[in-house]
């Protein structure tokens, strides 16, 4: 016998296991397996392990689990859950930052903006990651808090301020040598593919 009296009660009372399946589905499951997959592939490439030609895949989830399982803690302090997701050529950074804890210089105009955006917000960055021929190009696209997006001197402000200083060997706007044998870096959907020089 049916222990509820209507699919209404049943939807009511078992909701949190429902809405919890919705969501990894939705956000794309994240694993410990994932994480440790990736960090092998990571430590491969950064160890300069990787064999003439080889091609290595690392999928969003992949990315993602280890953001959230072997990351989070070299995070700057102020930013959470950070999320990933690959497109052609492009890459979208999602995630929850207290602007006010970030290092910025102390400037009048960086003092007004930081109290415009003091608590936790969330924010995206969107990216244009283009990578041949063993230099790589990143230009931010747009940069978004609280679902406003940042335009003019205040996006240069906030990426000179919080995207540039993070992106450790790379100069945006300009080509960069990729380094460790890469020869390039293909961003597809959900995946990027990263190919050792011959």
């Amino acid at each position: 016998p049916n222990p509820y009296n209507t699919v209404s009660e049943m939807m009511q009372r078992n909701s949190l296991p429902f809405l919890l399946l919705i969501a990894a589905v939705s956000l794309g499951a994240m694993s410990m397996r994932e994480s440790q997959s990736a960090s092998v592939k990571l430590e491969r490439i950064t160890n300069d392990k990787l064999t003439a030609g080889e091609v290595v895949e690392l999928t969003d989830e992949e990315i993602n689990s280890f953001l959230h399982y072997e990351y989070a803690e070299e995070m700057p302090d102020g930013v959470r859950g950070v999320r990933v997701k690959f497109d052609k050529d492009i890459g979208v950074v999602t995630g929850t930052a207290d602007f006010s804890k970030l290092s910025a210089s102390s400037s009048g105009a960086s003092r007004f903006l930081l109290m415009m955006l003091r608590g936790e917000r969330p924010f995206e960055a969107r990216v244009r990651y283009v990578a041949t021929n063993g230099e790589a190009r990143v230009d931010v696209e747009s940069f978004k808090v609280s679902g406003r997006e940042m335009k003019g001197m205040i996006l240069d402000w906030a990426v000179n301020t919080y995207v540039a200083p993070n992106m450790e060997g790379f100069e945006l706007g300009r080509p960069t040598p990729l380094g460790h044998n890469l020869d390039s870096v293909r961003l597809d959907r959900g995946v990027a593919t990263l190919t050792a020089a011959d």
